[in-house]
């Protein structure tokens, strides 16, 4: 409900803190484009993998997913099997967060 909604607003602004910190993103989700597109817009699994990337991911991928991420969530949106081997993934790195 409500709390929940704010525990999602809280952490979607102290990512986009992190973002800053780390040189880039934007504070309201314009920077997750392969985790939306992997797990849809309405489901939290995105912010939580926005999270990972922002505060654990190492340097080197951040860089690869702010240059390059906006291009390939465009490019797997009509390949539901790839998508679903990058959802496997993406969900080793939240775990049960």
């Amino acid at each position: 409900g409500i709390m929940s909604g704010l525990g999602a607003l809280g952490g979607g602004l102290l990512s986009g803190a992190g973002a800053a910190a780390r040189g880039g993103g934007t504070l309201l989700g314009g920077f997750c484009w392969v985790a939306r597109e992997v797990y849809g817009p309405t489901n939290p699994a995105w912010m939580q993998f926005r999270e990972w990337m922002f505060t654990e991911s190492p340097q080197w991928f951040f860089e690869l997913y702010r240059k390059y991420g906006e291009r390939f969530a465009s490019w797997i949106s009509d390949k539901p099997r790839l998508k679903a081997i990058i959802r496997k993934w993406m969900d080793s790195k939240i775990g049960d967060k």
